[in-house]
């Protein structure tokens, strides 16, 4: 179950298990002994599983983790942080991937960042879930049902109801008590190894938490695959960057001597 106080069990952090083959593998076992469900339509009488997914890294890893459950005919849900600092969700390209990952026919919700706002009461996090709950209306179109804590803590985890603002709190009492959690932090598994409890199949229900960053196309550890994204996501800004002096035809001083051409 969530709850603030629970810590990392693995002294083996599995690392091989985070490939995007092993991902499939999990997608596959999963359908076999649970029903997969969305926020929006879950029955707590019968057997499921809720996988979400925290954008806390990268956007590009999630809309291949989203084209992966495509094919497997799995419908997830994307939360997406308007104030991350390892993507922009305003740029033209991030944006379209979100679009890409809703025209898939996955669940876009919002994944809030309390301490950007300073939040201190019910009143503060009302009022800036609406905020964001506008922005995702008018960028893309769609109206979020549910939101999920980035980097939850003590004080995050005490708003327990089951909705603030109409929308589906992850972190609800509800949840926390009655539905089992997995979560791929930080690049381990947290409490237990995913494939261990698909297999047994013992939880009744089940809330899986992974964040895109994590799934490679090759064995790495956490910290490597991390270095990926930034170093993927630098690349692509300094080639942005060159494409535009190339089109204006202007003189990019300096590009034939760096080191980072």
């Amino acid at each position: 179950m969530i709850d603030s106080k629970n810590q990392s069990t693995a002294i083996n952090p599995n690392i091989s298990d985070f490939t995007i083959n092993k991902y499939q593998e999990l997608l596959v076992l999963a359908k076999k002994n649970y029903n997969f469900v969305s926020y929006q339509n879950i029955n707590f009488n019968q057997k499921f599983v809720l996988w979400r997914h925290d954008c806390d890294f990268s956007l590009n890893r999630a809309l291949k983790l989203a084209e992966l459950e495509k094919r497997e005919n799995i419908v997830t849900t994307y939360f997406i942080n308007l104030h991350c600092e390892f993507y922009n969700l305003f740029e033209r390209e991030q944006s379209e991937i979100i679009r890409q990952i809703i025209n898939l026919g996955h669940n876009i919700g919002i994944h809030f960042d309390i301490n950007y706002y300073n939040v201190k009461s019910e009143e503060d996090l009302k009022k800036w879930l609406i905020f964001e709950k506008n922005i995702f209306i008018k960028l893309f179109n769609i109206k979020p049902i549910v939101f999920s804590f980035h980097n939850p803590n003590l004080f995050s985890l005490s708003f327990e109801k089951k909705k603030y603002t109409g929308l589906i709190n992850c972190y609800s009492k509800q949840f926390k008590n009655n539905v089992g959690y997995i979560s791929d932090s930080n690049g381990y598994w947290r409490f237990k190894r995913l494939s261990d409890v698909l297999s047994l199949a013992k939880e009744k229900n089940i809330q899986v938490l992974t964040h895109p960053a994590w799934w490679q196309d090759v064995i790495s550890s956490p910290y490597d695959r991390i270095q990926r994204c930034v170093k993927g996501r630098a690349k692509n800004i300094l080639d942005n960057y060159n494409e535009q002096l190339k089109k204006d035809g202007r003189i990019n001083f300096g590009k034939e001597k760096s080191k980072d051409r």
